[in-house]
């Protein structure tokens, strides 16, 4: 039980930071890598062609529009009046102390006076 838990917390903190949108873009750019390697015959041209930007997948074009859609989204509902989730307390819980009387014990305050007071005043000396 304890490990489906921590999965369902790492998969929800995935889910948040947008981990998908990154594992399909890792996906796409490794489908174009390959493509365009085998295409040109050389890896550095295809690596060149997948990251410049200006030869993306339709993969590539589905993540960017996805990204946009989301963004947009966060910024219609951050536009509109934001909801407060307030939490209010039904009920107050009053905990009641009995008022017990203070006991001094002055013994013990000449104990302890003894024992956190400082060392003696040069340090004696052996022998």
């Amino acid at each position: 039980m304890k490990h489906v838990a921590r999965l369902l917390i790492v998969v929800a903190l995935m889910v948040s930071i947008g981990l998908p949108w990154g594992a399909l873009q890792s996906v796409a750019w490794i489908g174009m890598a390959l493509t365009y390697s085998i295409e040109k015959g050389s890896v550095v041209e295809g690596l060149s062609d997948t990251f410049d930007g200006a030869h993306p997948c339709p993969l590539c074009q589905a993540v960017s529009a996805g990204q946009k859609e989301e963004k947009k989204q966060e910024q219609d509902s951050g536009s509109a009046q934001k909801k407060k989730l307030e939490m209010l307390s039904v009920c107050q819980i009053h905990w009641w102390r009995p008022k017990l009387p203070t006991i001094k014990y002055p013994w013990l305050d000449q104990v302890w006076n003894g024992v956190a007071s400082a060392p003696p005043l040069p340090p004696p000396r052996l022998g």
